[in-house]
């Protein structure tokens, strides 16, 4: 009985683990892939090229994933250092068919906890076993969106895409969100909604190796059920956001959010390194031809950490189509096709402004926010490729 409820407690805790498997060789990929299907586990992460040196941290953290195999034969060099960073954060199983003792050696040296050469249901079920033993499965981070607002050229209306973003977020039934400003210069959110608080992200960034939950909570602000963390007041103020300061913060976040909106600068400016561990970046942008120029070299900074298109939304801000350039033209310039256009309404936004609430919800741009956030969160099908976003724009008079 109990070598019974031993198995059983054995075979649910390998059930735990959400795989991440980095596998350039094309026939290993397959047969690990199809190993871990024969185990139960249907949500693997499967990446089919070498992440960049730095980047395999985020990609755990962004996926949730608890567990990681890695072919180390494609590319030994590359792999160990990938090996070295993804041990840092989750267990390593090293993939190579060669079986190669000096590999074996300088895996382990790296951090890697397990080595496979022959990646068989049999071989990976005891592997699994083993790790479940040694290293019970980590609770995979809580499935949160974090969306990032970034200007491809400042003043193109990011801040206000992320204020009445959260805002709209929460009203579609999201129970627990959060919008960060990380903006220092402008500090825009604080002015929209007419906010103070004593703390602001500096804080948080300072203290982040002791965040708990009585320290996170003086330092957030509620606004219409969203929770706010406030760029600081001084403009001078410096803050320094390493990559290690926004993985272990957005670690956090998604563990007590469903849904985290981030309000950043821009490229390269402090607090960029969220963009790489954002599920969506919203790329804020006008169809004017000095905004393009200046959102095609902050896609070029993007690319270099390693955002790639599948999670880059271009958004064209106050857009009318009888000025400006179309929206052919703008996918031309940037070889991206807007993701959404939002409507050209000073009015509306304005009189939000003015009285610190939310955008009204019958005006152009509060309807444009309800339709973005109904895409963003899956609740409405994408409009044909070749149509324009016509429920986000006001009709001709």
């Amino acid at each position: 009985m109990f070598e019974h409820t031993q198995k059983r407690a054995t075979k649910e805790s390998r059930l735990d683990w959400k795989p991440l498997v980095v596998c350039p060789n094309a026939p290993m990929g397959l047969r690990i892939r199809s190993a871990l299907s024969d185990q139960g586990f249907a949500d693997v992460r499967f990446i089919s090229q070498y992440p960049l040196a730095g980047e395999i941290a985020a990609i755990v953290l962004r996926d949730g994933c608890n567990l990681c195999f890695l072919d180390v034969a494609s590319n030994p060099e590359h792999a160990l250092l990938l090996v070295s960073e993804a041990a840092a954060k989750v267990p390593v199983v090293a993939l190579n068919s060669s079986n190669d003792a000096d590999v074996i050696l300088r895996c382990l040296r790296q951090g890697a906890g397990e080595f496979v050469a022959d990646p068989t249901t049999e071989q990976v079920r005891g592997v699994l076993e083993r790790l479940a033993r040694l290293h019970p499965p980590a609770t995979p981070a809580k499935s949160a969106k974090v969306y990032c607002a970034l200007p491809g050229k400042p003043g193109c209306g990011a801040s206000t895409v992320a204020a009445y973003l959260s805002v709209e977020i929460k009203r579609s039934g999201v129970p627990k969100v959060l919008l960060v400003d990380a903006d220092f210069v402008t500090s825009s959110i604080a002015f929209f909604f007419k906010l103070k608080s004593d703390f602001h992200l500096g804080d948080a960034v300072r203290d982040w190796s002791r965040m708990d939950d009585d320290l996170w909570g003086r330092l957030t602000v509620p606004y219409q059920g969203v929770d706010v963390l406030l760029a600081p007041q001084n403009p001078a103020t410096i803050v320094d956001i390493d990559q290690q300061a926004a993985e272990e913060l957005l670690s956090f976040w998604r563990r007590h959010y469903d849904a985290i909106v981030l309000d950043l600068a821009g490229a390269n400016a402090p607090g960029f390194g969220f963009a790489a561990l954002s599920d969506d970046v919203l790329l804020v942008t006008t169809n004017e031809l000095a905004a393009l120029h200046a959102t095609r070299r902050a896609m070029e900074c993007l690319e270099k950490i390693s955002v790639d298109k599948a999670r880059l939304k271009l958004l064209v801000t106050r857009y009318t189509p009888s000025t400006g350039l179309k929206r052919e033209d703008v996918q031309t310039a940037l070889k991206l096709d807007p993701w959404a256009l939002l409507s050209n309404d000073y009015e509306g936004v304005q009189a939000a402004l003015l009285e610190g609430k939310p955008v009204a919800p019958g005006s152009y741009f509060g309807r444009s926010i309800h339709a973005l956030s109904e895409r963003l969160l899956g609740k409405e099908e994408a409009p044909k490729k070749k149509s324009p976003f016509f429920g986000l724009l006001p009709a001709r008079g």
